[in-house]
């Protein structure tokens, strides 16, 4: 479950803005965009909804889901807010959380100012094992390309970066609604209102995910 919820999460990643100002970075093409998805599979059933403003700078992401395998299942219901590179975890039914400095946020803006926007996305693309298969889909009413990885699974991702569907060892994330909007801004300030506490230390990094090794072996 735990290799799972990291692929969902660097897809996320995939595809970046064509410019971005380190000051104010702009972290994704689409200025606002909300999508609620449907998940099914094994391990985890449910739904999701991610939404982001700021040009990915500010994220949420609400999931209601049942994780687990054949008859044993946990269900949870979690809030989590990305605001540059601080991310807040809260479980929904006790009302607290953590926070969490993300390793990866650096290197990403650093990343997007000295080398283009289109490299580091061909640089996850191609360290997760993604190769675009020459089909298109409509998930939604929106159109969109078919990337599969032989290691992971499959996704669809539109021209403009947002992922309409995931499929990571038969877990399937399938968005059912898309909008160019922002969503509520409570949701972005959940934070503000949940008991929180220091999360894991995550200033080694993560694995295999170094934006300088991956360009490097391009």
């Amino acid at each position: 479950m735990i290799r799972t919820a990291t692929a969902f999460a660097c897809l996320g990643l995939l595809v970046l803005p064509a410019t971005a100002d380190p000051a104010t970075p702009k972290l994704h093409p689409v200025e606002a965009a909300c999508i609620d998805y449907e998940m099914t599979g094994q391990m985890m059933n449910g739904t999701t909804t991610r939404c982001h403003r700021d040009y990915g700078y500010e994220i949420y992401e609400i999931e209601n889901s049942t994780i687990g395998f054949g008859g044993f299942g946990q269900s949870q219901e979690m809030h989590r807010v990305t605001i540059g590179d601080t991310i807040y975890a809260i479980d929904l039914t006790t009302n607290s959380g953590t926070e969490t400095t993300n390793p990866m946020y650096a290197q990403m803006v650093d990343a997007i100012e000295e080398n283009g926007s289109e490299d580091i996305s061909d640089a996850f693309l191609s360290a997760m094992g993604y190769s675009a298969t020459g089909q298109t889909k409509t998930i939604a009413g929106v159109s969109c390309t078919v990337y599969a990885s032989q290691m992971i699974g499959s996704a669809c991702l539109t021209d403009d970066g947002l992922a309409l569907e995931q499929n990571v060892m038969g877990n399937v994330m399938t968005a059912v609604s898309v909008s160019y909007e922002a969503g509520e801004d409570a949701n972005y300030r959940r934070h503000e209102t949940a008991t929180i506490t220091a999360g894991p230390d995550l200033s080694n990094g993560i694995p295999g995910m170094d934006l300088g090794d991956l360009l490097g072996n391009q």
